[in-house]
């Protein structure tokens, strides 16, 4: 028989405050994830909402968790390993415990009926040295994450370098438990997740070539349409400034959520919408030189702020650095 957490919805209310804020509608939502391992609110896939039939009073199942708010049985919490005590703080301990969950024989759910308010400090009253965030998704992605773990090292690089400190008893936990692999829960509990292609042309960041050296191509903290993207001082921590063009598709995606493109919808607006397959604005091309041109032969360049598009003059300021490029490119 299957162990069902239920995980208590909540709503966000804003500041020290309390004043009541509208969050995500409960009945229309499902956790999911980045490929850094950082928690992401996702529409209801079709799937589940044929499953629940329309009735918005019924459990989502849900691949993830927002954490600290769920309702489970207390043997069962500690049967599947309770939390890793090996993490410090806070952050990526709702992903691992909703991966294991899942993978172990359980089933995550909201409870839609279920709204509590949770009240953001706006100041933290602790702080430590360490790096707390990256050490806790590395011990996630090397216990849970099996071969799916290259894209978050390729997404978050300073993780490499991060002690994680022992992992083995929470390796020897997933083995006893006898858990699926992460490949099993993308297939099974979360098939819309994009996956990163594998087949790119170049990925990393895009460092400027012009007057802009020392700034790379950012989506300036905005991970979803219409987010405008330009130039931002290059920080090698992969995140907002990580791209990968894939070379089946010529598609330029952004590491946060490779369901969203770059789009050039006019000159001066290149911004992040879904990725469609169809090529046109989302079509780019690189060539030896480091022009990144569209599928109309226009540059990609920058006003010093934002990305634009204009005919190709030859200007370092349309020519672009990538972390690694993989295929011969053409002249």
């Amino acid at each position: 028989m299957k162990q069902i957490t239920k995980m208590i919805k909540t709503d966000r209310s804003s500041g020290i405050n309390a004043e009541y804020g509208d969050g995500p509608s409960a009945h229309a939502v499902m956790g999911g994830f980045s490929w850094d391992m950082v928690f992401r609110w996702k529409s209801l896939p079709e799937r589940e909402v044929r499953r629940r039939r329309g009735d918005n009073s019924m459990e989502v199942r849900s691949p993830t968790m927002a954490g600290g708010l769920f309702a489970m049985n207390r043997e069962y919490f500690f049967e599947l390993g309770a939390y890793d005590l090996g993490m410090d703080i806070w952050g990526s301990e709702n992903l691992e415990i909703s991966f294991r969950i899942w993978m172990c024989g359980g089933v995550l759910e909201i409870n839609t009926c279920s709204t509590i308010a949770h009240v953001y400090r706006q100041t933290f009253p602790y702080s430590s040295k360490k790096d707390v965030g990256h050490k806790n998704a590395k011990r996630l992605a090397e216990v849970w994450l099996d071969e799916y773990k290259d894209f978050f090292y390729q997404i978050s690089p300073p993780a490499r370098e991060v002690d994680m400190g022992d992992i083995s008893q929470r390796v020897e936990l997933r083995r006893n438990l006898q858990c699926k692999s992460f490949k099993w829960f993308l297939e099974n509990v979360y098939p819309e997740m994009e996956v990163p292609s594998r087949d790119y042309t170049a990925h990393g960041e895009i460092r400027n070539m012009g007057r802009q050296k020392n700034r790379c191509v950012d989506n300036l903290g905005g991970w979803k349409p219409p987010s405008r993207i330009g130039l931002y001082s290059c920080h090698g921590q992969g995140g907002s400034q990580y791209w990968q063009m894939d070379r089946k598709t010529n598609e330029l995606k952004q590491s946060q959520n490779y369901e969203y493109c770059l789009d050039a919808v006019s000159s001066d607006q290149i911004q992040l919408a879904a990725c469609h397959g169809q090529g046109g604005n989302q079509h780019w091309t690189l060539n030896k030189i480091g022009e990144i041109k569209t599928s109309s032969g226009q540059c990609l360049g920058h006003d010093s702020t934002f990305l634009n598009i204009g005919p190709c003059t030859g200007s370092a300021d349309q020519r672009w650095q990538w972390g690694f490029v993989f295929v011969t490119l053409a002249e």
